[in-house]
């Protein structure tokens, strides 16, 4: 049976899971323990552990970092927003959430996906370096550069007739060179390196046998033919290109071991039928997939595992053709993936088995992760189930939230400018006088003497009667032209740069966007906080029917998360 299993996804997880590391806390002799863990407080006679806490803030820092984490959560904060959590989750599992098929299908999906991530990642732990010559080979592939010399032909006549004389004896050079004077080709008759990956396919495959001094065979490109001659190939440094091929052979040798890994487990858990396999044709004329999908017939037996059946198969496929399997058949497309998809299931079911045997699930990482995934899950469902058929916003509402944050909803003021620059202030006001008695903008930006040269100009701004926000303009100008109509002509001052002269040719003031055009966006919003209003007022409501006794708080916690204050 062919193999074509992509690893790349368990890949990704594996580093995620194994890259994961505690925040270390120091333990608090004080605190009472439940269960042989450190407890900062106790809800409902659920403990919420030093450990649990110690996650959590570890969360916070991953993603902020050390200051910017203390600046918007503190200690007691945190602790009070997962005690309130806590509160959630056990109204959850008090009126049943917890046993909804999708919460349970979820959790179930998370803890198997995660078992095969643990068993493959501990397996590829080892693998710490990629294999020389793969990395070598890799790098040579991404920066390689070859020097060539093509020209490019409309007649197939006139292509044919330039091969022949080279064959002949004819030097390259001088034959393209005239047929490129004389308008037969077209093209450079100076050779220049290029990146290899740029080539296009049919020039690629040309120059890949080609040795240096070589010429090509005439190449067919469309409608066109080309010839080309080989100068030279180089392969300059490039130390992000290296370290680049080195990551991607790293991920190929574990990516190989994984499969190898794989193709031994299959082969020490699994018997497929190969007949029944093979017998199996999606795209038959008239077939009918709905028999398939309930084709209970065994293709792989998995010693410990439930079998693979047809139906399995079937069903694994469809999941694979968005616009169904259907028209997949009808297409020849489905017979291709049988392999691929069947191999897919096995390697899920033996990592499994192999997993449980090893006795993954009985780990503590296994449980932490576990137990987190099926509160996010949980609370999740708390909101959409409970808090979410309570939120309703009106227009009265939208209305309200687009006046009290007119300022996001306002296009902003815009104004076309055209200027001229001078080194002197005097030349400016002198133009400006011009230009207010009637003069020509245009006739004086051509005959104005004394203008700042734009070859010269440094840091020169340059209106060019471009439509401007006025927001984005320099303090400056926006000063200069506060005030003035379309018409006006203001100076702007930047000494030691230039003076300008400010022609405003339009100014369309800042205007309030159409309620309608940004409603869908401000429902969003104004959902989001009242979402966050009503579960406020749930973890408010559960925390008074709740008893909650908290072992440290306030300055005792700062010692415990921060050793060194007092």
């Amino acid at each position: 049976m062919r193999r074509h299993s992509s690893y790349v996804p368990i890949m990704m997880a594996l580093i995620l899971l194994f890259a994961s590391r505690a925040y270390a806390l120091p333990a608090a002799a004080d605190l009472p323990k439940f269960g042989g863990k450190p407890a900062l407080a106790l809800i409902n006679g659920e403990p919420l552990t030093l450990e649990e806490f110690e996650r959590a803030f570890a969360g916070v820092h991953g993603a902020m970092g050390d200051n910017a984490a203390r600046s918007v959560t503190r200690p007691s904060q945190l602790l009070d927003r997962l005690i309130n959590a806590k509160l959630v989750l056990q109204e959850a599992r008090n009126i049943g959430l917890d046993e909804l098929p999708e919460v349970r299908a979820a959790g179930k999906a998370f803890k198997e996906e995660t078992l095969r991530s643990m068993l493959y990642g501990y397996h590829v732990r080892n693998i710490l370096k990629p294999d020389k010559k793969e990395a070598e080979k890799r790098y040579r592939d991404a920066v390689k550069e070859v020097r060539v010399t093509s020209i490019l032909f409309d007649k197939e006549e006139h292509a044919r007739r330039l091969e022949a004389e080279i064959k002949a004896g004819g030097r390259f050079e001088g034959l393209a060179k005239n047929a490129v004077a004389s308008g037969e080709a077209k093209g450079s008759t100076e050779g220049q390196y290029m990146k290899f990956s740029s080539l296009s396919p049919d020039i690629a495959k040309a120059v890949t046998s080609m040795k240096k001094g070589e010429i090509s065979p005439l190449i067919p490109i469309g409608k066109q033919f080309a010839l080309l001659k080989m100068d030279g190939v180089r392969y300059p440094e490039n130390k992000a290109a290296r370290e680049q091929a080195e990551k991607e052979a790293l991920q190929a040798k574990r990516i190989a071991a994984l499969k190898k890994y794989s193709d031994g487990l299959r082969k020490k858990y699994v018997a497929v039928d190969r007949k029944l396999f093979d017998s199996i044709d999606y795209e038959s004329p008239g077939l009918e997939l709905e028999k398939l999908r309930a084709d209970n017939r065994v293709l792989g037996k998995v010693k410990g595992e439930k079998p693979v059946t047809v139906g399995d198969l079937t069903a694994a496929l469809e999941k694979k053709f968005f616009h169904g399997a259907e028209r997949a058949a009808e297409e020849k497309k489905i017979n291709r993936k049988k392999d691929q998809v069947l191999d897919e299931i096995l390697n899920k079911r033996v990592a499994l088995l192999e997993a449980r045997k090893q006795k993954l699930d009985r780990t503590e990482f296994f449980k932490v992760r576990a137990k987190e995934n099926e509160n996010g899950v949980l609370f999740g469902s708390f909101v959409q189930k409970v808090i979410v058929p309570d939120v309703k916003v009106g227009d009265e509402e939208l209305k309200a939230y687009y006046q009290a944050h007119i300022d996001r909803y306002t296009f902003p003021e815009m104004a076309r400018i055209d200027g001229l620059a001078f080194p002197d202030k005097g030349k400016a006001d002198e133009s400006i006088e011009k230009l207010r008695k009637g003069a020509d903008f245009q006739w004086l930006r051509a005959n104005a003497d004394g203008q700042v040269d734009p070859a010269k100009g440094g840091n020169l701004l340059e209106f060019k009667g471009q439509l401007l926000d006025v927001t984005t303009l320099p303090e400056g100008v926006r000063k200069a032209i506060s005030g003035a109509a379309a018409g006006d002509y203001r100076l702007y001052a930047d000494p030691g740069n230039a003076y300008y002269v400010l022609n405003l040719l339009e100014r369309i003031p800042s205007k309030p966007m159409p309620l309608e055009s940004v409603k869908g966006e401000m429902e969003k919003k104004v959902f989001a906080e009242k979402l966050q209003h009503v579960l406020r007022d749930w973890e408010e409501k559960l925390r008074k029917a709740s008893k909650v006794k908290i072992y440290a708080t306030g300055k005792k916690l700062d010692r415990l998360i921060y050793p060194g204050a007092r």
